[in-house]
């Protein structure tokens, strides 16, 4: 049984290339912060070569400089480093079917699977204990009273606010008198299966309000266009995840690239 006052926690957040592995999209960056408890042990975040350029919604979000990411390790080359950080650590990230289809994906290509005996989502825990808008990382943040960490890393940003995000949930569940260990999931590959399009958790709610959305979209040329749309359905096809949605701005059904997508924000409905 695990004691939530000196576990070790391992909270991860990976950034990538892309929304999905199965369409070719790679990991290009892993954050981690061990704790003992809520005590700070350690922080790692590793740059990687992902080997394949960045969409440009991934380029938008993490800000990272191609031109360090070709000069970073392979994935190959940081597993030994990775698997010590996380060997017998409760992990924990936001949206870890997100996430662990990359980490999935990449082992592989190195003809392995991946085993994570303990595991918690912050989504699923949010979902399942706290009646809310939304589940997104930072409108957590802002219902637990929780500061997004400053860093020059979206990846570590993340992973410490998902830390912080975690506690203050433990803390509101204490009532409950359950252990941490009934809040504690597993993972064994291919546990999820591949044919699943998991997205990240504020792009896939807003697809999923059934409200207008506003868009900005680059197309194959750069060019940025300001849209309203409103989604019909997800589709993954031989290259790419896409959306199809009616666009008001041109008053007809459009095909948009989600990782073409580099900001969205859902219609506030009026009083």
């Amino acid at each position: 049984m695990f004691d939530i006052s000196n576990a070790r926690f391992a909270f991860l957040d990976i950034e990538t290339t892309g929304l999905s592995p199965w369409f070719g999209d790679r990991i290009c960056q892993i954050a981690v912060v061990i704790t003992e408890g809520k005590r700070i042990k350690s922080t790692v975040d590793l740059l990687l070569n992902p080997e394949r350029e960045l969409s440009p919604s991934a380029s938008h979000v993490n800000g990272l400089d191609e031109s360090k990411l070709s000069a970073s390790p392979k994935f190959a080359e940081i597993t030994d480093q990775l698997e010590a950080l996380l060997k017998d650590a409760v992990i924990v990230c936001h949206n870890a079917k997100f996430d662990l289809q990359f980490l999935d994906n990449e082992y592989r290509k190195l003809n392995r699977t991946v085993e994570y005996p303990n595991l918690i989502d912050t989504l699923l825990l949010a979902r399942d204990n706290f009646d809310l808008d939304s589940y997104s990382l930072q409108f957590l943040a802002d219902a637990f009273h929780v500061s997004k960490s400053p860093q020059e890393s979206h990846a570590m940003a993340d992973a410490l606010t998902a830390k912080n995000i975690f506690f203050a949930m433990m803390d509101a569940l204490k009532p409950t008198g359950k252990p941490l260990d009934d809040y504690i999931g597993i993972y064994n590959s291919p546990a999820w299966p591949e044919e699943g399009v998991y997205l990240p958790t504020e792009l896939s709610e807003a697809i999923n309000s059934g409200r207008r959305l506003f868009i900005k979209y680059m197309d194959k040329d750069g060019e940025i266009s300001e849209r309203w749309i409103s989604p019909i359905e997800v589709m993954g096809l031989s290259d790419y995840i896409y959306l199809k949605a009616f666009c008001h701005t041109r008053e007809a059904e459009r095909t948009f690239r989600l990782d073409r997508i580099i900001e969205v924000a859902v219609e506030v409905p009026k009083e």
